[in-house]
């Protein structure tokens, strides 16, 4: 599914316009990015939590310099899935016949 997936299908389970549909899309991204962005986390349920952790200072080499170089810390976002959405994924072993 990509976004304009999304936008139709949103638009047809809400009965609201597709450029309604959009605009609320747009601004819940950009509420929930503003609050990762902010070092906040948030929790949907029957999806999970969104959260922001650090990573540590790292030493690497670099086959270019021929040289180890230390990668400066760096927030990414972290995700944990709800239990709900972990059955949903599990996978279902089907017998061959």
């Amino acid at each position: 599914m990509n976004y304009s997936d999304l936008i139709d299908r949103l638009a047809e389970a809400t009965g609201k316009p597709k450029t309604q549909t959009k605009e609320l899309v747009e601004t819940t991204v950009s509420v929930l990015t503003s609050e990762l962005g902010n070092g906040n986390g948030f929790s949907i349920p029957e999806l999970g939590t969104f959260s922001t952790k650090v990573n540590d200072v790292k030493k690497v080499y670099s086959p270019h310099y021929k040289s180890y170089m230390m990668v400066p810390p760096k927030r990414v976002v972290d995700f944990s899935p709800a239990s709900g959405l972990k059955e949903n994924l599990k996978f279902v072993e089907t017998e061959d016949e």
